[in-house]
């Protein structure tokens, strides 16, 4: 049991890495998609992630304001891409947009080591994430390992590609930051 719990901390500092966007506050997401592309030199690649109806899991309008604020901070300004930088990836790109009602971020980022970057999720040639219950695996090329309390993800090294993609079960808040987003999209044209 003390392996598991290891591996689900572990996990959750390479889910934080993985979680590019959110760097402060009380960000969610219904869905979160992955996928990382190494290079020729199995070193170095890219990693796009996808936040798919992103919202704040807070209750009170006026933290919820402050969650969007910070979203919208992340996206525009500099000092993000400064922080990212710092954990050791390059934002290439980073896109925020209203799709069919839900707000999504896109953003491609490139890293020059896959191990130093996932260094805490490597165990033996294999990249393990674990996830718990309140997480469904929709997809992805690992293996998966299910347990009574969680599921884990494995890939061997040699991978070039690293597929995931997670989905938030019972997924709910009270913000709409889609509205948010479309009412400061027309504020700022």
């Amino acid at each position: 049991m003390k392996i598991n719990k290891y591996f689900i901390l572990a996990s959750f500092i390479v889910v934080s890495i993985l979680v590019v966007i959110f760097t402060a506050g009380c960000l969610i997401s219904e869905y979160d998609e992955y996928h990382i592309l190494l290079n020729a030199d199995n070193k170095s690649g890219t990693i796009t992630t996808i936040k798919n109806n992103i919202q704040s899991d807070q209750t009170d309008p006026v933290k919820q304001q402050d969650d969007f604020d910070n979203l919208i901070r992340d996206w525009k300004e500099d000092q993000y891409l400064l922080d990212k930088t710092n954990e050791g990836v390059y934002v290439k790109e980073r896109k925020l947009s209203n799709v069919k009602g839900k707000l999504v971020w896109k953003e491609v980022a490139l890293f020059s080591d896959f191990q130093r970057l996932f260094r805490d999720v490597i165990v033996n040639d294999t990249l393990r994430i674990g996830f718990a219950k309140d997480e469904t695996i929709v997809a992805t090329n690992g293996e998966l390992t299910r347990t009574k309390d969680s599921t884990f993800v494995r890939w061997p090294l040699l991978t070039k590609e690293f597929i995931l993609k997670i989905q938030k079960n019972n997924f709910t808040t009270t913000s709409n930051f889609a509205e948010k987003f479309k009412i400061y999209s027309k504020k700022k044209r």
